[in-house]
């Protein structure tokens, strides 16, 4: 139960995250850190040592991917925090289902801003030093985050 509500908490922060990334386009570091703090209690507490040697695991690969990303500029410095922070209350037996639900966010994300930008015309909000509008990524990773461990939840319904 204690474990439960650590992941509740977690995916409360990462929500956070998300509307701090649409609002600012920027995830702050202490939003990270809280997140991953959360994420990784809940895992110490939810599952056994090598299930939580797993998950932190998937942390570190995905701290390292992300920065390789963010090296490239197809994602920001923040967005791959955010990703390994989440990751390490995820199980790497659930870790593609992360990856798989972060991109299908990734998809909606990208068209609901299509939309926008065919209504509106221009995509408002903060861009980078070549003028390109920036994605807020925390929402597609705060999706992959609740499709992955959304079923944890379960047992705190009535």
């Amino acid at each position: 139960m204690i474990g439960q509500l650590m992941l509740v908490l977690a995916m409360v922060i990462a929500l956070a995250g998300a509307i701090q990334d649409v609002r600012t386009r920027r995830i702050s570091n202490w939003l990270c850190l809280a997140l991953g703090a959360a994420a990784f209690i809940s895992s110490v507490i939810s599952y056994d040592l090598n299930t939580v040697l797993g998950s932190l695991g998937h942390s570190a690969f995905a701290l390292v991917v992300g920065m390789l990303l963010f090296r490239w500029g197809m994602i920001g410095g923040g967005d791959a925090k955010f990703y390994a922070a989440a990751a390490l209350g995820v199980p790497l037996s659930r870790a593609l289902a992360m990856l798989g639900w972060t991109s299908i966010g990734g998809v909606g994300l990208l068209l609901t801003l299509m939309v926008y930008v065919r209504i509106k015309g221009r995509l408002a909000g903060p861009r980078d030093e070549k003028n390109r509008a920036m994605l807020p990524y925390g929402v597609a990773i705060f999706v992959g985050f609740a499709g992955a461990m959304g079923g944890q939840l379960a047992g705190l319904l009535p």
